[in-house]
């Protein structure tokens, strides 16, 4: 009777911790169904609140060891895109010869006067389409992530979808459908934002009627006062001063001042004291690709004919259209690196996110599946059942554990 006496207190105490984690364990594996419709109901609603907390940031539980949801997509948007557009060089893909080639089929049969301003249409048109491929790729990483965002809603809703397999399986489905749905129109949009672009080149723009604005002033300098460092990481541009006086280069005039509003894009004219370096017809020069370049371009056209050299007058028109083409495409490109990622968010992450809930309760809640979705998994039945009996049993025990304390044992 004395040894009872010392081991009840201690035996008491580990029917207690039991009781609790078996308590703990009944209540994970949830409790019996009772009105089926009210319960898928609830379920619907914590599923579809816990999505949108994962992209807005809100979870309870955040994961610690990648980033998902919200953050991916961020990260999507401003590294992954933006650093791929960054790194395609606006004359990737470009030769002098395509240059000079392009600048001769828009003259036609008569010598010109002036560098045709459709040449510099038709180039920069070119190099605009480039930035098509990695706009469409921004969306396609951004679905997948929307896709996996399913597996990142929190461990309730986690421990619901497992112990609701066909639950479960409607759900990836109904998510899956919708995003499917919503990415012809996203994508869509964004080719639709590239078209603009290519709809109309529009050349008074104030960043680049600046630039166009100093264009007779290039052909009074050396044909070569720009070289491309090609072994420098990002192709930087670097400036051969050949002359060391910088005078030579005219002003950013206003329009009224020194320059007319309507100054055509090139004078070309063949005369000019520059110095500078023929290029040979055999080793053209190539503008890098850089690695957000998803596709060759080639030209199939004959170019300048072989076996001379590019006379002063050649390089001229080509480094005033390269220079005019450099400073069109960063605009282009700066509009496209904002606009892209805010279609996405409008017309894929957005209406997702609004009408999840909606799509949820049409295809499950009014579709009297109740009964069949929330078929339990047999294994979450068994255990249930399992720590329900232990749970009992405890109990009993712990109640035996009382009587016998209040039973004078000495």
């Amino acid at each position: 009777m004395h040894h009872i006496r010392d081991c009840l207190p201690d035996l008491k105490t580990r029917v207690n911790v039991m009781v609790s984690q078996f308590q703990s364990l009944l209540s994970s594996y949830g409790e019996d169904i009772g009105d089926r419709s009210q319960m898928l109901l609830q379920i619907i609603t914590k599923f579809a609140s816990a999505y949108c907390n994962t992209i807005e940031g809100t979870a309870r539980n955040i994961e610690t060891t990648e980033l998902c949801g919200g953050a991916r997509i961020c990260y999507i948007f401003h590294e992954t895109f933006g650093k791929t557009l960054d790194s395609i060089h606006p004359l990737a893909g470009l030769t002098k010869r395509d240059v000079l080639t392009a600048i001769r089929n828009a003259t036609g049969p008569r010598p010109a006067l002036f560098v045709p301003e459709v040449s510099f249409e038709l180039l920069v048109k070119r190099q605009i389409r480039r930035l098509e491929e990695p706009s469409l790729r921004c969306v396609e990483l951004v679905h997948e992530e929307m896709q996996s965002i399913i597996q990142h809603c929190g461990t309730e809703s986690q421990q619901e979808m497992m112990r609701f397999p066909k639950l479960h399986e409607k759900i990836i489905d109904v998510v899956t459908q919708l995003l499917r749905r919503r990415l012809p129109t996203t994508n869509q949009m964004v080719e639709n934002l590239v078209a603009i672009e290519l709809a109309y080149i529009n050349t008074k723009h104030p960043d680049f009627h600046k630039e166009a604005a100093l264009v007779p002033s290039l052909l009074d300098t050396a044909a070569d006062e720009e070289v491309i460092d090609y072994r420098s990481q990002g192709n930087r541009r670097i400036t051969n001063h050949l002359n060391t006086e910088d005078k030579r280069q005219a002003p950013r005039n206003r329009v009224g001042e020194g320059t007319p509003e309507n100054t055509p894009l090139v004078v070309a004219d063949g005369g000019g004291d520059g110095v500078h370096t023929p290029m040979e017809p055999s080793t053209p020069t190539h503008y890098p690709q850089g690695s957000g370049d998803y596709r060759s371009i080639n030209v199939d056209a004959p170019h300048v004919p072989s076996g001379r050299k590019l006379t002063e007058k050649e390089q001229k028109e080509c480094a005033v259209i390269e220079r005019l083409i450099k400073s069109y495409f960063y605009i282009v490109r700066k509009s496209i690196q904002d606009s892209v990622p805010k279609a996405v968010m409008h017309f894929l992450v957005n209406y997702v996110k609004d009408n999840l809930q909606s799509e949820l309760v049409t295809h499950l809640y009014k579709s009297d599946a109740a009964d069949e979705l929330l078929n339990e998994s047999e294994h979450i039945a068994q255990r249930r059942r399992e720590s329900s009996d232990m749970l009992k049993a405890l109990q009993k025990a712990n109640l035996i554990i009382s009587e016998i304390r209040e039973t004078q044992l000495w």
